[in-house]
């Protein structure tokens, strides 16, 4: 009885909760295909933003779980709406969810966070919570139980056969190494020749990617996105080698978090911030940065570089030896 009230007041076909925040312009939605599904089955839920055409988005990052019992199948890019009025923008992405243990779960608020490009201030949106009921298949006890029918014998396969094939290719090999590990002791010679070169600094490397990077010209001849891509991939392995963190890994938020306390030249954070956001737009939202925006992200990133290298003391002799035989690239 208390199970069929739940279900009463929390079904619907679907369902649609929305919360406005950050001015009456903005909008979050959550709108679920069905609140209600059978365990291990797949539902669509999706997200949706509304903000000022002009409003930077800091986007959720989703990973593979929604809440501790629902879990996320698969899931679409951000992506925008199309919209007649030029003044708002519309984001939106696509789950698919599903959950495998019964009973009702609360999902709570989604938050967005966005904020026009030159305004310091972040503005909130968020969805409102909504619940999910997950549950199993009424067993009819009346009905006598029916006798489990014996497994049907299968064929053998080359898929069952691959492991010893690939097993004795495996011997064969390992035989093959042995001899020439022998024959090279035999012979008092090194078995693998490692030829060391040294490693250049973080900051040369990004330097020199950067540079590469402006001598393609990808942005003049369209190819925007494969311009932000490649230049923030540079930022990103510059900022893991240089400050130690998994930036690679990382979100655009989660770095500039990590960041906090290693980074404290608040000009330099807050034009990597700008920079690193901008790349998500054009990556993930199709933004279309003008033409000056491009060489500013380009700058942003050289100027960061070279603001945050990493002093060390090094033996001068060895330094200048080292410039000698691996000279750095120097950027205009």
């Amino acid at each position: 009885m208390i199970r069929n009230i739940i279900h009463i007041i929390i079904s619907g076909v679907f369902l649609v909760i929305a919360s406005r925040a950050g001015g009456q312009q903005a909008e979050a939605l959550a709108t679920l295909e069905s609140d209600s599904l059978l365990i291990g089955d797949q539902v669509n839920l999706r997200f949706e933003l509304t903000v000022p055409s002009d409003h930077l988005v800091s986007w959720p990052a989703f990973e593979d779980t929604l809440t501790q019992y629902i879990e996320i199948v698969k899931k679409t890019g951000v992506d925008t709406l199309p919209s007649d009025n030029k003044n708002l923008k519309t984001y939106f992405q696509n789950l698919l969810i599903t959950g495998f243990d019964s009973g009702v779960y609360l999902v709570p608020p989604v938050r967005f966070f966005h904020g026009a490009k030159d305004d310091t201030v972040t503005e909130l949106a968020e969805t409102r919570p909504f619940y999910i009921r997950i549950h199993t298949v009424e067993v009819d006890t009346s009905k006598a139980i029916k006798v489990i029918k014996a497994p049907l014998t299968a064929p053998y396969t080359f898929a069952e056969a691959l492991p010893w094939i690939l097993g004795g290719m495996g011997i064969v090999l390992l035989g093959l190494l042995i001899f020439y590990y022998l024959k090279k002791r035999k012979s008092a010679e090194p078995v693998f020749k490692i030829r060391s070169k040294p490693k250049l600094p973080a900051h040369v490397i990004a330097l020199n990617d950067l540079e590469d990077l402006r001598l393609q010209k990808l942005w003049q001849a369209g190819r925007v996105k494969e311009y932000y891509t490649a230049m923030t991939d540079i930022v990103r392995l510059y900022i893991e080698n240089r400050f130690a963190i998994n930036a690679v890994e990382m979100t655009t938020d989660e770095i500039m978090s990590t960041l906090r306390e290693d980074l404290t030249d608040v000009e330099i954070k807050s034009k990597l911030g700008q920079t690193l956001t901008l790349a998500d737009l054009v990556k993930f939202a199709k933004e279309k940065p003008l033409p000056l925006d491009n060489d500013n992200s380009l700058s942003n990133s050289i100027e960061f570089v070279k603001k945050t290298i990493l002093v060390q003391e090094e033996n001068t002799e060895e330094t200048a030896k080292n410039n000698q035989e691996t000279p750095a690239k120097v950027l205009n």
